[in-house]
Order: C-alpha cells, then structure tokens, then sequence
C-alpha cells in the first residue's frame, strides 16, 4: 500500500485510502467470494470530506445492488476503519471519470502540464436505450387466470430487477401477450430504477447481430454490449436453438449476466424442456428461475381485453359487440384486438357507430369462416322462444310470479340471454328488474344442470336449435 500522499490529494483522501485498503480485507472476510469479486473489487474511494465519504462502483447495477444488499456492512466496516462515525455515499463512476489516485479533478490541477493517465478500462460501448412500444404497459395489459402467475413475475423482476425471480421464463403460443410483458418490465425498470441499462431484443436479434460482429471482427464490441446491462430482455429464444456458434455466445452471454446478479428475462413460444436443440445446461440455468405460462384467455378475459383496447384507442364499444367478438375469436389477443380495429375502421369509413350487423360482416369476411360465426338472435326473440317453449307469457318472467313453470322459464331466459344473445349481466338484470347477482344465479343454475339434468338439457337443446334459424 502507498502511504505517501501523491500531487493533488490532501490529507483527507489519504486517510481514506488507507481505511478503505483495509476495509477491503474484512469485507473479502465478511462476504462470500463471488459477491466480493462481482461487486467489491471494482469499487474505489472517491472523495472524503471528514464527514461523508463517496465510494464509487463501475455500474448503475453495482450501485443500487451494493447500496441496498451491503450499504449498511460497507458503512459499519468503513466506520471501524476511519475510527469515526460517517455517511457512505455510493455512486456510479463511469470508466472514463474514475479517479487515478494521486491525479487531481481537471478544476484542481496544477498548471504544470502532465501527461494524463493511461485509462482504467477500455471505453464502453455507448448506452442506447431499448426501443419498446409504449402501449405495451403494465396498465394495459389485462390480467385473467390465464395469465396471471407470468404477470405477477414479471412484475416483481421490474421492481425488483435481480431480486426475485431470476432468471423469469415465460411461455405460451403467438399473440398471448408475451412480448406485451417484454416491453412492460422494460418501462417500468426505466421508471423506477433510471440508472440501469436495459436491453431488450428478440432470439433471431441476438443471432443476427453475433454473426454479423464475427463478420466485421467487432466480438469484443458485441459482447461488451449486452454483458455490461443490468437487465436483459430476450424475446423468441427459440430461434437460437439450432445455430451452434450462437448458442454458445448467448450461454456466455447469459452466465455472464447470471453470475453478476444481473436480471435476465426470456420469452419463448414453448417452456424450457421442450426447447430440445438447446444445450442441457442452458435448460437447467432456465429451469433454476421462475418458469410461467401464458395460455389463451377465457371469455371474461378476451372481453375485457377488447374493452381495454377500445378505451386506449378511444373507440366507442358497446357491451353486445365486446361479447359477440369474444365469443367468436378464441385463443390469440393480437387477432382479437385485429378484429376490434377493422370494425371500428369500417365505422369510421362509413361514418357509422360500431354494431353487432357490422360486427358480424367484418368476422365473416376477414377472420372466420361466415358458418362459424356465431348467430346472435335479439332479446326479443329469446322472451318469445322461452314463453312457447313453457306455455308462459313475457309479463309472467318479466314479472314476479313463482310458479315452478315460471321460475324455471325466467332462469332459462336469463341463461339463454347471457349465453346465445351475449348480453351483458347488469343488461339482463335491468330487463327483469333483479340485481347482477341473482342474474349470476341464474345462469349458472342452468349451465351446471345441463348434462345432470335431462329435462333441462332437452329444454336448452330444444331452444338453441329454434333460436339458431
């Protein structure tokens, strides 16, 4: 260690400097050794006033990772060391800024012209924010049981990046909102932690680019690009699996950033055991995280989606048509949200408002087979085939009589209005005068007796054929 003071530096620095040398030694024995060797090592003694010292780490990472994981042991130990109680700042020192120990700062120097220092580290690759869709927000995307463990991941590495589930894989089938959760941890990282650097690229990305430094013998460039992120977003990891030399640079990649304790995300269209071109031990590094399905969303979700979208886009959606589009599109967001637009667009065109005649020639037309989609009789036509079908008038189930006949009559009707004509359950409930829950009621009386019960399963099949021509 030096113990002389170099040209610049005053007696404080001096103090500090030694105080950290040995702080180092009890923090190599405090710490486990890769924590030391990933966070501690780079760190440097930057300012020291007598009261507050300033240390400095090579990363935004680095930083808030040491600063809340350590901050308290780094000051305990510091404190030991300087025989004084102080404040630790510790604050992000980019290689370019790091001080030289005995060279002044640039206002502070000597007149006497000095030949400057050799640099640290190589210059970094400058930083380029992700390019991420500002749609695609926690916000807008729409939670269901289909989707909700990947939502709630993802939304635990954003507040927490490196903290939590890491590494996060999630899975499922085109258009279901991966990418969407992609972009989402990618703003919300951006919002509440500002300092880190995001990288956010799909498979056949990463791929692209790898061949193309090899190409231009700019490897080092490439890989000082992503090793040095705090969070890595990779989309469609599935690209990657049949291209040997890529899959070895991502391994590399991607342990680099692991053992760092840096937070990686990956997207795939299948979960981690079924990617079989994939190396054993990039299966088994994914597998060590959080792994989380997507799955196409039910009916209640696949409305509220359309809802959601029409808000964002400012369309104006009524109840009847979010139904009937839901009802007919299965399985794909991104087809269903299509839909949504081509009927507001025709709308607009024919400066119309949004219909369920419009609804049913633009799915009959663009997105289904004109058979496949659904017949949506009115709710008159449901009273009227309910009434005939019981021997009942419509004042008798829009009423309050509760004969056997008229009672099952009215829970018929319910269902068949929620079921076939796609109304929405306060709709229902305003008709007959009863409040949401008892529609609720209703229906699912009805629904979870056909099957069970032969009498109204011939009731309801006997309805459905009349209400289908």
């Amino acid at each position: 260690m030096d113990d002389q003071l170099h040209l610049g530096e005053d007696e404080n620095m001096l103090v500090l400097r030694r105080a950290w040398d040995r702080a180092m030694h009890t923090l190599a024995n405090r710490v486990n050794k890769p924590s030391f060797e990933s966070w501690f090592k780079s760190m440097k003694p930057v300012s020291y006033d007598g009261e507050r010292v300033v240390l400095g780490a090579p990363s935004p990472f680095a930083c808030e990772w040491v600063s809340k994981r350590y901050g308290n042991l780094v000051r305990e130990v510091l404190c030991q060391h300087l025989g004084k109680t102080v404040e630790v700042s510790i604050v992000h020192l980019p290689p370019e800024k790091r001080p030289v120990l005995g060279e002044p700062p640039a206002e502070e120097a000597p007149s006497v012209r000095r030949e400057p220092a050799p640099p640290l580290e190589p210059e970094p690759i400058p930083y380029e924010k992700p390019i991420l869709n500002p749609k695609y927000t926690f916000e807008n995307f729409v939670v269901g049981n289909s989707n909700r463990l990947a939502q709630a991941g993802a939304m635990s590495v954003a507040r927490a990046p490196g903290q939590s589930y890491n590494p996060l894989f999630i899975y499922g089938g085109a258009g279901l909102g991966k990418t969407h959760l992609m972009h989402a941890i990618g703003h919300q990282v951006l919002q509440e932690h500002p300092r880190l650097r995001v990288a956010y690229l799909s498979g056949e990305t990463f791929a692209q680019q790898y061949i193309a430094a090899l190409r231009e013998h700019r490897i080092d460039a490439f890989r000082q690009k992503y090793r040095n992120v705090d969070v890595w977003l990779v989309d469609d990891i599935q690209f990657i699996a049949g291209k040997e030399h890529t899959k070895e640079e991502f391994f590399h990649t991607f342990n680099t950033l692991y053992q760092m304790g840096r937070q990686v995300v990956f997207a795939s269209d299948r979960p981690p055991r079924e990617l079989h071109a994939l190396d054993d031990r990039l299966r088994s590094r994914f597998e060590a995280g959080l792994i989380a399905d997507i799955a196409p969303p039910e009916f209640e979700t696949r409305v509220a989606i359309l809802q959601k979208r029409a808000q964002i886009e400012g369309i104006q959606l009524p109840e009847q048509v979010a139904y009937h589009i839901a009802y007919a599109i299965e399985g794909n967001v991104r087809t269903l949200e299509g839909v949504l637009i081509s009927i507001a667009a025709r709308a607009s065109v024919h400066g119309k408002p949004i219909t369920l005649q419009l609804a049913e020639e633009v799915l009959a037309r663009h997105y289904v087979d004109e058979k496949q989609v659904p017949h949506v009789p009115t709710e008159q036509a449901v009273l009227q085939a309910v009434c005939q079908r019981f021997g009942v008038s419509t004042q008798d189930i829009l009423g309050d009589q509760r004969s056997r006949e008229v009672l099952m009559a009215r829970q018929v009707a319910m269902y068949l209005l929620r079921e076939k004509a796609q109304l929405p359950l306060q709709q229902i409930g305003q008709m007959f005068g009863k409040n949401h829950s008892t529609v609720l009621h209703a229906y699912n009386r009805v629904k979870t007796s056909i099957n069970r019960d032969k009498e109204i399963t011939r009731i309801i099949y006997d309805l459905n054929t009349v209400l289908e021509h």
